[in-house]
């Protein structure tokens, strides 16, 4: 009887364990935005346009020089290896991709792949897909801007280039914020050491891997000023119209974040391009 009482009691642990865990995947938006938002870092909506899901993915090399990496549909790149068995961005809540604030409006518009969108997004449309690059147009549901995003393969140097052009459609100048954000778990660890400098944002793990984000143009005369390379102290992205809220660096053992972001004055009709890479290190 004392072992038929056992068993009764294990199976009726075990059908409560179910009953939780159907609860907790029936969770609706609202609970699981509440949860995240309880992480005390920005993130956005769940949108069902977010996504960490694979659409192009891209390899190159052998030994220290061998990438591989994965980019959405959306255009976030979702998993980052090199050289091979060390990932950085395909770990818990992936979160990496574009933002940029229209600080004449205060209008945000982000897609952070794992950690939400703002909601303000067009369908992506994908313009070219090679072998070693994806170009993919966004625009956004206002009609005021367009982005393309070309992210494409460097095999020599084992890097991810991201090229971002944002077009102002309107009639008038706008004052933009443009950025690039990457959570970043080198090695698979959520805890870090993250740095910054003006031309770069970086994690690691000491006597380790990390993963660099750089500076590589748009900042030239009478075009975007390059504000810097940022570290902050959350997993999750910035907010594009207050950037600097969770910035902090040098910073050890946190699950933080790196982003780079630029400053312009975009003219009607017109459009302004910038350029970084992904290497690791």
């Amino acid at each position: 009887m004392k072992k038929s009482a056992q068993v009764i009691a294990f199976f009726a642990l075990t059908l409560a364990s179910l009953a939780n865990a159907q609860r907790a995947r029936q969770q609706d938006p609202a609970t699981q935005q509440a949860a995240l938002e309880g992480q005390q870092q920005f993130v956005g909506n769940l949108s069902p346009d977010a996504t960490t899901t694979c659409t192009y993915t891209f390899t190159s090399g052998s030994g220290n020089t061998f990438l591989k990496y994965c980019v959405t549909k959306n255009g976030n790149i979702v998993q980052f290896e090199s050289p091979s068995g060390q990932e950085y961005i395909a770990v818990g809540t992936i979160g990496e991709g574009y933002a940029f604030c229209d600080f004449d409006s205060a209008t945000q518009y982000y897609d952070y792949a794992g950690y939400g969108d703002s909601g303000n997004w067009q369908t992506p449309v994908t313009q070219k897909s090679t072998a070693s690059s994806v170009k993919i147009s966004r625009q956004t549901t206002d009609g005021m801007y367009t982005l393309v995003q070309t992210i494409s393969q460097n095999p020599g140097s084992a890097l991810a280039q991201v090229t971002m052009e944002i077009k102002n459609d309107t009639s008038s100048s706008h004052h933009i914020g443009l950025l690039r954000y990457a959570d970043v778990d080198a090695s698979g660890d959520a805890n870090n050491s993250f740095d910054y400098t003006y031309r770069s944002a970086f994690g690691y793990n000491e006597m380790g891997y990390g993963l660099q984000l750089l500076y590589v143009s748009g900042q030239v005369s009478g075009g975007p000023s390059l504000n810097g390379g940022f570290a902050q102290i959350i997993a999750g992205g910035p907010n594009p119209c207050q950037i600097f809220t969770h910035v902090a660096g040098p910073l050890q053992n946190t699950d933080g974040s790196i982003f780079m972001q630029y400053d312009m004055e975009l003219a009607a009709k017109k459009s302004v391009t910038v350029v970084v890479d992904y290497k690791a290190f």
